[in-house]
C-alpha cells in the first residue's frame, strides 16, 4: 500500500535532519569553547569580570541563578515524564510498531540509510 515506501523516506529525512542538527550544534559549542578559552588566555574575561560594578555583579548572580533554576526545572520536568514511566513509554512504541509492521520496517530501513549514507 506504499506505506514501507513513505515511511523509509520518512525514516532517511528524519535521520539526515537528527544527524545535520547533531553535528551543527557539536560545531557551534566547540567554537565557542576555542573562543572563551582564548579569550580567557588572553585575560579578557578576567579584566571584564574585574570592571563589573557592584549593581552588574548583583545582576550576573540573578542572572545565573534563574539560569540554573530554569535549568534543574526541566531536568526534573524530564526525569519526572520520560524517566519514571519507560515501561509506558516502551509499551506504547510496541503495540504502534506492532499495529504498523511494514511502517516501521520502512522507517527502520530508511533511518539506517541515513545513517550510513
Amino acid at each position: 500500500e506504499g506505506r514501507f515506501v513513505a515511511s523509509a523516506c520518512v525514516g532517511f529525512g528524519a535521520s539526515k535532519v537528527a544527524i545535520r542538527a547533531t553535528v551543527n550544534t557539536v560545531k557551534t559549542v566547540g567554537a565557542a569553547y576555542i573562543a572563551f578559552e582564548a579569550l580567557e588566555y588572553c585575560g579578557l574575561l578576567q579584566e571584564a569580570r574585574s570592571y563589573a560594578s557592584p549593581s552588574n555583579q548583583k545582576l550576573l548572580a540573578k542572572s545565573r541563578d534563574y539560569v540554573l533554576r530554569t535549568v534543574d526545572g526541566i531536568r526534573h520536568d524530564i526525569r519526572t515524564q520520560l524517566l519514571n514511566q519507560p515501561n509506558a513509554i516502551s509499551k506504547k512504541i510496541k503495540a504502534s510498531m506492532e499495529r504498523d509492521k511494514p511502517g516501521t520496517v520502512g522507517f527502520s530501513t530508511g533511518a539506517f540509510l541515513g545513517f550510513a549514507l
